[in-house]
């Protein structure tokens, strides 16, 4: 079968200078956030103090804990193959996806492991655009799963404004924007009414960035892949039951007595902000651990301890990652494989 065009149109990437703005804009974000952080909340020694008297064995259960997360989210990734009919193994897929979990911290969003995942899985199967597809679905199902509990559970949170918006205001609005947006990608004649309104505007130039996206969503509206969405979509819920799992680990290795019901509300909503625009969420996530776990009574220098002790067992759980993209041989595009 010949080899088919990448789904996303590079004739409306950014310029070069455009994106080394942005990026800077991102560390700008995360060095200010630090900045006030330590300048206005934290006592370094302190901080310092509660991660020497860190249970490790704790913290090592996380990792593995965390670890195992990934493993289950490729399985979900692998799921998502068959509506687009490419057959990988599974031990592959979750190579792919420990490589792009490494890659994640040392690019400049949270999202650009998913770009490395699907060049490694394009030149498994030699079917670029469908590679997109699989991966844009996984990213797709699992903000589903998050945005759900994070909009549930800002109904419970301690009042947060993010730049003046609630947190419960702010995870309303995400969500809604979400739902209808898959809405519009779901439904043919949807998509190409409002195709045809943002074609009459200035946004007329991301039509064809919107066009990939309802692309990449036709395989999975087939009734006959209902049960495998379906099924992705719980293990969506389920890694999120993970993430505080181990945020709880990480709590007991400071000997922090955290309800769990707490980290239940807080966690999804640390999780979603993490999505706002710096260097990987860094910075963004770790005031909210500072603001929300205060609301409750934890000083900020353990919360600050926590969060970091996450970002080191994300950071350990993605070595594997490292570790195998650096013995992988250079493949070149192979010959598709379909179902």
């Amino acid at each position: 079968m010949a080899s088919e065009p990448v789904p996303i149109a590079t004739d409306q990437a950014p310029p070069p200078r455009r994106r080394l703005l942005s990026t800077l804009g991102k560390v700008a974000v995360t060095v200010a956030l630090y900045a006030i952080l330590f300048a206005y909340k934290l006592d370094l020694h302190k901080f310092l103090d509660s991660l020497r008297a860190a249970n490790l064995a704790w913290v090592a259960l996380g990792i593995i804990v965390y670890a195992g997360g990934q493993w289950l989210s490729a399985w979900r990734w692998w799921l998502l193959l068959r509506p687009v009919e490419l057959q990988v193994r599974y031990l592959r897929m979750v190579a792919f996806y420990f490589i792009g979990m490494f890659f994640n911290f040392f690019l400049p969003t949270i999202v650009g492991g998913d770009a490395v995942k699907a060049i490694l899985l394009s030149r498994e199967t030699g079917a670029p655009a469908r590679s997109t597809m699989s991966v844009f679905m996984e990213r797709n199902v699992g903000l589903l799963a998050l945005l759900t509990i994070a909009t549930a559970a800002a109904g419970f949170a301690p009042t947060v404004e993010v730049k003046g918006i609630s947190l419960l205001h702010l995870a309303l609005l995400l969500f809604a924007g979400f739902i209808a947006a898959n809405l519009v990608l779901a439904d043919r004649r949807a998509y190409h009414l409002i195709d045809y309104l943002v074609a009459l505007t200035p946004l007329g130039r991301l039509r064809s960035r919107a066009s990939s996206l309802y692309d990449a969503v036709v395989p999975y509206r087939a009734r006959r892949w209902r049960g495998v969405v379906a099924a992705a979509i719980v293990q969506s819920f389920l890694f999120q039951a993970i993430v505080i799992l181990v945020v709880f680990l990480n709590a007991k290795a400071l000997a922090l007595d955290v309800p769990v019901a707490a980290l239940a509300v807080f966690v999804p909503l640390i999780s979603l902000a993490g999505m706002l625009p710096s260097m990987n969420g860094l910075g963004i996530r770790d005031v909210l651990y500072v603001l929300l776990l205060g609301r409750i009574g934890v000083p900020a220098d353990v919360a600050f301890a926590l969060a970091f002790l996450y970002f080191v067992v994300t950071f350990a759980a993605s070595l594997p990652g490292g570790v195998v993209y650096a013995l992988r041989r250079g493949p070149g595009i192979r010959s598709e494989r379909t179902t």
